[in-house]
């Protein structure tokens, strides 16, 4: 039982280890980069939902119209 804990325990130590240095290895952008890629994630996103908000409306529209010719 002892050695299985000791075992749990080392597993745990070398994956805690292993993450660090992994997340020594992160390159983090500079203040200038995040700003830039804030904006063009901003801009693109508007732009995406500009666009399906625009297609949602001529959708509705025609599917209205096309169902209030038959049901009239």
């Amino acid at each position: 039982m002892a050695d299985e804990e000791k075992k749990g325990r080392n597993f745990i130590v070398e994956k805690f280890v292993e993450y660090r240095a992994e997340f020594r290895k992160i390159v983090w952008p500079s203040r200038p980069e995040l700003i830039k890629h804030t904006i063009t994630t901003i801009v693109i996103s508007l732009i995406f939902g500009a666009f399906i908000a625009l297609t949602d409306g001529v959708l509705g529209v025609t599917f209205t119209s096309i169902v209030s010719r038959f049901t009239s």
